[in-house]
């Protein structure tokens, strides 16, 4: 595994570093890339408003000044609306724990392509799940990424259903994780 520093953020510091990680995610995503959802812009919008979550946390990993990768999430509003666009019945108990504010949502994991099959996104996503109170996490993938999504599996995620977030969003697998025994 390489030698590298992890470092955790807040919100407030996330933010001061936005073009940093916006550099990050146009090079992690390059052939992905779309204009719409999937660019600079949609990706600065919606880091825009992650920072100012509740509980919001960012891990990066960094080779001396070069940055390597990163992760972030957030805790999801009791409101629910994180699972507009869900394409089923979102089951009871994960609602129970939205309500009671038990859920963390992981937005971004991302490794710069250079870095990648190192270990670093294993380490990034153990990092910053380390020492949660919440009772579960959620995360998004796109069925197409097939190393990422192969990876979550391996980590213990499993399927929770489909879902769209956004109108110009792809349709995503919503995995979630117990991150404790302890409910709500």
């Amino acid at each position: 595994m390489a030698d590298l520093t992890l470092v955790r953020l807040d919100g407030n510091e996330a933010d001061r570093q936005r073009d940093a990680l916006a550099d990050l995610y146009e090079k992690a995503y390059a052939e992905k890339l779309d204009g719409a959802f999937r660019s600079r812009a949609g990706f600065l919008d919606r880091l825009g408003m992650y920072v100012g979550r509740q509980r919001f946390e960012l891990v990066s990993a960094h080779d001396g000044d070069a940055l390597a990768g990163y992760i972030f999430g957030f805790a999801i509003a009791p409101s629910g609306t994180w699972w507009e666009g869900f394409r089923d019945e979102v089951p009871a108990d994960v609602l129970e724990w939205t309500r009671a504010e038990e859920v963390f949502a992981i937005s971004e994991l991302m490794v710069r392509p250079e870095w990648r099959r190192r270990g670093i996104a294993r380490r990034l996503h153990d990092t910053l799940l380390e020492g949660r109170g919440e009772a579960l996490a959620t995360i998004l993938v796109d069925p197409k990424n097939i190393p990422a999504r192969t990876a979550y599996y391996a980590w213990g995620w499993e399927k929770l259903g489909d879902i769209q977030p956004f109108d110009d969003s792809p349709v995503f697998e919503s995995l979630t994780k117990r991150l404790s025994l302890v409910k709500p």
